[in-house]
């Protein structure tokens, strides 16, 4: 309740939205708004003069049961953003990476993995490779077209060298990756607050005195029909 009461709390739970553009961006500051209002709305079930104890944590359910509504909702969306953004711009790099069809450009990378896989050994060749793929989209082609074998480096080195060629080659495309990324990654830290929101909100033992109302509005019964 503490940490979702402040601007500065609810960013270290939730995410910071300010960072964020469009629609990751829009989505985190409703669902803040939404948070905040349920935070403010419990708060003030406090000093409510017109409800009992019990009826204040009944009152404070309700509002805790929309507040994860919310939350619920969010994640779905950004779930879905998330994947769809990211095909979009996996997409997008696999075409800024893609090898010419051409025959020439064809023997040329063939070339080119020829001479990487003679230099399979050499501790100096490692950091200049890296420099190959980033500044010469032919070696960035020539290496991930083919199988890391053909190349003489490791499936794990080539998937590090296309991170590394994507930067370059398509940074726009990468920066939307790694902002799909962080938004998933977000995902948890939501499941979290969802789960604390509930027991923050109201103590279900206080509102369970609520069976114990005594119904006075009711006729009084006369045993007729008994």
């Amino acid at each position: 309740m503490q940490f979702l009461s402040t601007d500065s709390g609810r960013k270290a739970m939730m995410g910071d939205w300010s960072k964020y553009d469009a629609v990751p961006g829009t989505k985190l500051a409703k669902l803040h708004h939404a948070v905040d209002d349920a935070v403010k709305r419990v708060s003030a079930l406090e000093w409510d003069k017109t409800r009992s104890e019990p009826q204040k944590h009944h009152a404070a359910r309700k509002i805790a049961e929309a507040a994860v509504a919310e939350i619920n909702k969010a994640r779905a969306e950004l779930k879905a953003w998330t994947e769809t953004e990211t095909n979009a711009a996996m997409a997008e790099i696999d075409r800024a990476l893609a090898p010419s069809i051409d025959t020439a450009a064809q023997v040329l990378r063939s070339e080119i993995r020829a001479f990487v896989l003679s230099k399979k050994g050499d501790p100096d060749f490692v950091l200049e490779l890296r420099s190959l793929v980033e500044t010469d989209l032919r070696f960035a082609t020539a290496i991930f077209e083919a199988p890391a074998a053909l190349s003489g480096i490791s499936p794990e080195r080539q998937k590090t060298l296309w991170g590394d060629a994507a930067a370059v080659h398509a940074p726009e495309a990468t920066e939307r990756v790694r902002v799909a990324s962080e938004i998933a990654g977000l995902d948890r830290s939501l499941a979290s607050v969802a789960m604390e929101i509930p027991r923050s909100f109201y103590s279900p033992g206080v509102e369970a005195g609520m069976q114990t109302r005594v119904e006075v509005d009711a006729p009084l019964s006369t045993g007729e029909g008994q």
